[in-house]
This record gives C-alpha cells, structure tokens and sequence, in this order.
C-alpha cells in the first residue's frame, strides 16, 4: 500500500523555510522536516538539521535542508548515516519530494553530511543578517 503524500516511513514529512535566512538565489533556505504530528500550512516546527539532499532540476543545482522535529522519537538522528534506520535514504526522500513538489520534482543526486547542513544555515543566517543590517 502506498504512503499518503508527504510521509516517510509512516513518519509526515513538511516542507517549509529556515526563518531568518537567505540563500545563494535569494529566497529563505528550504528545508524538509521529518516530524512526529503534520504541522498545518504556516505553523512554525522546531527542528535540526541533519543532512542536505543534493538536486537537480532542469534549470539548476541547489540544496535543500533535511531536517528532523526536535521530539523524542528522533532524538537518536544526527547526521546522514542515521537516516538509514528509518529507511530515509536518498530514493525515500527523491518519493517525498515528488509528492511534494508542484510541477516536475528535482532529481536528488545525493547527500551532504550535517556539518555541510549547518554551514548551509550559517552562511544564510549570515547573509539574511546582512542584508537586513543587523549584522555587527
């Protein structure tokens, strides 16, 4: 039987922007949050980082944040061979986006571990910092 969309593992899936960032193309950095409960459109989830997924799309590479709620049942998920014993590897997550995405979903041609996640968020924080001229 096929997962409902947006699930992973009977886990829901979101998809959402990191708050108080900008990425290389000027948006928020975007992110898939692996949670406990479905968050309705809006609401904000705390969560943490833990891998990139590398894409492909047909008119550019980019990143995308994987991330995981902060609850319990995903306390032990820390970095990208975490992932695979909640059988979330990349052609999981390639699923998610699919259902996820509008239109054609990116191709996911890999993973970053969570040291290049949280320099992904640093590096936008830092520039959103900038940007707004809070920066010191």
């Amino acid at each position: 039987m096929p997962e409902p969309p947006g699930r992973l593992g009977g886990w829901p899936v979101g998809k959402g922007n990191v708050l108080d960032t900008l990425g290389v193309d000027g948006r928020p950095v975007e992110a898939l949050v692996l949670m406990q409960e479905p968050a309705l459109p809006g609401d904000e989830v705390a969560a943490r980082p833990v891998a990139l997924l590398h894409l492909s799309e047909a008119d550019r590479d980019r990143d995308e944040l994987v991330c995981v709620a902060e609850a319990e049942p995903f306390a032990d998920l820390v970095d990208v061979p975490d992932l695979g014993r909640r059988h979330a590897g990349p052609s999981a997550w390639a699923g998610v986006l699919a259902r996820l995405s509008h239109g054609s979903a990116p191709r996911v041609t890999g993973y970053g571990q969570r040291a290049e996640a949280d320099q992904l968020v640093e590096q936008a924080r830092h520039s959103y910092l900038q940007l707004t001229g809070c920066l010191e």
